[in-house]
C-alpha cells in the first residue's frame, strides 16, 4: 500500500526532534553536573557521565532501529533499555529545571547546591513515580445519551477505546486489565478510535510473538460483545507499515473501516481514515471525510450515526449529519509540562463537546501512552456510551 510521504516518518524520528531532544537532555546533564559535580569523587563522576550517554544512546538507538531492527530475538532487550533511557531523560529534565527554580526563587535564601538537588531529586522522583502509576490507572468514564433514533426503551452499550499503543513500553498486564475491564461492562459494541499498535509488529511471516500474545489477548472483546469490535487506523497504526498493523488487528479479531459506513445493529458507523488529513478526495473543496458523511442518504441520517476519526478534526459542513463523533490522538496531553504534538488541538478539548445542531464531540485521554510510561494529569480511560430510546 502506497502511504503519504509525510505518514513513513512520524515526528520523534526527524532529526530536527533528536538534534533539539539530545541539546535539551545534554545541557540538564551539564547544569546538574556544573551546579554538584565539583563535590562528587571520581567513580560517581564517572558514573554520572556514563548514565547520560547510555540514557541518550539507548532511547536513539532503540528508536532509529526500530523499523528495521527488531526480530524475534532481540525485541525485549531493546524494549528494556528504551523503557530506562526514557524514564532517566525524564528525571533528569525535571531534576534540571526544579533545581533551577529553586536556586532562582530562593536566591535571597539559599540553598546550599547539595540541598537544592537533593530536593529536586526528590522532586522529580515523586512526580516520575505519580506519573507511572497514573499511567497504569484506567478511570471509568460514562456517557449517557438519550435518543428518539432507537425506539423507546432500548438500550445499547458501547465501549470506545483508543490510543492502546502497544508497543516498546507495553505491558500484558495492562493489555490484561484493560480487557477485563471492558468485559466487565458487558458492551454490546466496542469501538476503538486509532493507534492500537506503535512501532513493527510484524517481518512480512507474521505477526511476532511480543505482539502476537497481545492481539490473543483483545481477541477476547470480540467474543465478550454482541456486535463485536469495530476500528480505524490512527497515525502510529502506519508508522511500522500498515499491512503489519492490519495482521495484528485481523488477529485480534477486530474490524477495520477505512472511509466506510457500515450497519451495525442499527447503529450507522462511519469510520475515517488517518490518512484523511493527508490524501485529498477526488472531489474539489472536499476531504474524504465530509464526502464520507455527504454520501449519507435520507434513511441513513434516521438512523443514530456515529463518525470514528482518531484526530478531533471537525468539519463545519458535517456538523448535524452525525450524533457524536468518537476521537483521541491528544492523550488529554499526557506529559502536561513537556512540549507534545498531543496536547490539546486549539477548540477541541478532551471530554464532550457540543458542536450544535445535534452534534457531539467526545475526545478521550485513551489507554495507552507514547514515549516514557507515564501520565500527568491525563488518566487514562475506558469510555462507557449508554444509548437509551426515548
Amino acid at each position: 500500500m502506497n502511504e503519504p510521504d509525510a505518514l513513513k516518518v512520524r515526528f520523534s524520528d526527524h532529526l530536527g526532534f533528536w538534534l533539539a531532544a539530545t541539546l535539551m537532555i545534554t545541557a540538564a546533564h551539564i547544569y546538574l553536573y556544573m551546579a554538584v559535580g565539583r563535590y562528587l569523587s571520581r567513580p560517581w563522576e564517572a558514573a554520572w557521565v556514563a548514565i547520560g550517554v547510555a540514557s541518550l544512546g539507548s532511547s536513539f538507538a532503540v528508536s532509529r532501529s526500530r523499523d528495521g531492527g527488531i526480530d524475534r530475538k532481540n525485541i525485549l532487550p531493546r524494549l528494556l533499555l528504551q523503557r530506562l533511557g526514557a524514564c532517566w531523560n525524564i528525571f533528569v529534565l525535571l531534576t534540571a529545571a526544579i533545581m533551577l527554580v529553586l536556586r532562582m526563587t530562593l536566591k535571597f535564601h539559599p540553598l546550599t547546591p547539595w540541598a537544592a538537588y537533593a530536593a529536586s531529586c526528590l522532586a522529580s522522583c515523586a512526580i516520575c513515580v505519580y506519573g507511572m502509576i497514573e499511567a497504569r490507572i484506567l478511570r471509568l468514564v460514562t456517557l449517557n445519551i438519550e435518543t428518539k433514533k432507537l425506539p423507546r426503551g432500548e438500550h445499547m452499550r458501547i465501549v470506545q477505546l483508543s490510543d492502546i499503543h502497544i508497543g516498546p513500553f507495553m505491558d500484558m498486564s495492562f493489555v490484561r486489565k484493560l480487557t477485563d475491564g471492558v468485559k466487565k461492562l458487558n458492551p454490546d459494541l466496542v469501538l476503538v478510535t486509532g493507534d492500537i499498535v506503535d512501532g513493527l509488529v510484524g517481518d512480512g511471516e507474521g505477526v511476532f510473538p511480543y505482539y502476537a500474545a497481545f492481539a490473543d489477548c483483545l481477541r477476547e472483546l470480540s467474543g465478550a460483545s454482541r456486535l463485536g469490535v469495530w476500528a480505524i487506523p490512527g497515525n502510529h497504526d502506519y508508522y511500522g507499515g500498515f499491512d503489519n498493523s492490519r495482521d495484528f488487528m485481523e488477529r485480534a479479531g477486530i474490524k477495520l473501516l477505512l472511509n466506510e459506513k457500515t450497519d451495525v445493529g442499527g447503529i450507522l458507523l462511519l469510520g475515517a481514515d488517518d490518512r484523511d488529513h493527508e490524501i485529498p478526495s477526488d472531489m474539489p473543496f472536499m476531504s474524504r471525510s465530509e464526502k464520507l458523511v455527504d454520501s449519507l442518504t435520507d434513511g441513513e441520517l434516521e438512523k443514530f450515526v456515529i463518525l470514528l476519526r482518531h484526530r478531533p478534526i471537525v468539519e463545519a459542513i458535517t456538523i448535524g449529519s452525525f450524533d457524536i463523533q468518537l476521537s483521541g490522538h491528544t492523550h488529554g496531553g499526557q506529559l502536561f509540562s513537556l512540549p507534545s504534538s498531543r496536547h490539546r488541538i486549539p477548540g477541541r478539548p478532551k471530554g464532550l463537546l457540543s458542536l450544535g445542531r445535534g452534534s457531539y464531540l467526545y475526545v478521550t485521554n485513551g489507554a495507552g501512552f507514547v514515549g516514557p510510561p507515564m501520565r500527568f494529569f491525563a488518566p487514562a480511560e475506558i469510555v462507557s456510551i449508554d444509548l437509551e430510546g426515548e
